[in-house]
């Protein structure tokens, strides 16, 4: 089922996609559903931070040694993505105590260096889709009537090699992808829209007198430009 939202860039109408946290909440919705239930759903959905929901089939579901397991593939949308395609994979098993507990798995990066939005050591998913996944849990938990707890384990089977392709190694996050997302959406611009607009940027910023550009990746990238260089 294809995700039917659309914007224009550059002159081209593209489609959007959804992020890997949209994937993993999702992921982690169906496989507790699976465990508290015993039946996995066809599909699973739930509404972005952006308003906008998302449906998707549930793949692999598998129930193991008091565990379930459901994955969801990554669909980028017409962006330039190195993840669009990959499966976004959770298993979850019941915990003691009624806390919901995420951690990363294979093909899910480690943060190696102060400065990320998750601390040395922890894995890169980043605040956003740990909440997502926290709420799917809970709504799961709730339906189910169950008030236990519950160990969900996100991972990304050829996230390891892929990372190469992403700017994690730059930012020292090892072993895998981040899961990311600040809307739950993938918004897409062409790589030569993307070039454009730079280069428009550029010329507008030169012609009103600017010596000095900075370049950041994303939604964190501008926050960490405005907080810690003091940038506007």
């Amino acid at each position: 089922m294809p995700f039917e939202h659309y914007v224009t860039a550059g002159g081209k109408r593209l489609r959007c996609g959804y992020t890997t946290g949209t994937c993993a909440a999702l992921a982690a919705a169906a496989a507790a559903r699976l465990l508290l239930t015993g039946r996995a759903p066809e599909t699973v959905s739930l509404r972005t931070p952006k308003g906008w929901v998302v449906e998707v089939p549930v793949e692999a579901p598998r129930l193991e040694a008091g565990a379930a397991c459901c994955c969801v593939t990554k669909d980028g949308g017409d962006d330039v993505d190195a993840t669009h395609g990959l499966p976004v994979c959770a298993r979850v098993e019941a915990a003691a105590g009624e806390a919901v507990l995420l951690q990363g798995g294979p093909g899910v990066g480690r943060v190696t260096r102060p400065g990320l939005n998750q601390p040395v050591g922890a894995a890169a998913i980043n605040s956003t889709p740990r909440r997502m996944i926290h709420e799917q849990l809970e709504a799961a938990a709730a339906r189910a009537g169950y008030a236990g707890g519950l160990r969900a384990v996100i991972s990304v089977p050829t996230g390891e090699a892929l990372a190469g392709r992403t700017f994690n190694p730059r930012l020292g996050i090892e072993g895998g992808i981040s899961i990311l997302g600040t809307s739950g959406i993938v918004r897409p611009m062409s790589e030569a829209a993307l070039l454009d607009s730079l280069y428009l940027e550029m010329d507008q910023q030169k012609a009103a007198g600017a010596r000095d550009i900075v370049v950041t990746p994303g939604n964190y990238g501008e926050a960490f430009a405005r907080e810690k260089l003091g940038l506007s």
